[in-house]
């Protein structure tokens, strides 16, 4: 399980306000029809903020693992960088060593389409999760299956 962690933060917030996820809720949900091996979160993170370092901790604790990258100022705003290359990275090398049958992806972003159709190639299944306001029809053509997360948002909410 693959988790953009920034695309899922920013599509809650576009979906309802206040609107929150229960990451371990949304794991159990997303791979209960599959043997799980690892459940990865991407994101980037402000190194001063101690939410944000609390809220990544939690995660591991509850089996996650967790990958982060510093938040870079551009034009006087913190962006996120290089997070979609670990993801792809992983997600590429984690096929290639046939770790894993099925991947489950927890972002639409269209940076992943051709680290997608690589992995189909490796004859790996793809199962995208979304939600329906950051889902494009290209990414979700490659996708073996697909689920949108306003269907199971209330099973998942924190």
């Amino acid at each position: 399980m693959f988790i953009d962690g920034a695309n899922v933060f920013h599509s809650c917030k576009n979906f309802r306000s206040g609107y929150k996820i229960d990451y371990v809720k949304l794991r159990n949900e997303l791979t209960k029809d599959y043997d799980l091996i690892r459940a990865y979160f991407y994101s980037g993170v402000d190194p001063y903020d101690e939410s944000a370092r609390s809220f990544y901790k939690a995660l591991k604790a509850q089996g996650f693992h967790v990958e982060t990258r510093p938040l870079v100022e551009r034009n006087g705003k913190l962006v996120e960088k290089g997070v979609d290359v670990m993801l792809t990275t992983e997600l590429l090398t984690h096929a290639f060593k046939d770790n894993f049958d099925v991947a489950v992806i927890v972002g639409g972003d269209q940076d992943y389409i051709v680290a997608l159709r690589e992995v189909k190639r490796e004859g790996k299944r793809i199962v995208l999760a979304c939600f329906r306001n950051s889902f494009s029809n290209e990414i979700r053509e490659i996708a073996d299956e697909s689920t949108f997360i306003d269907d199971i948002a209330e099973k998942i909410e924190r």
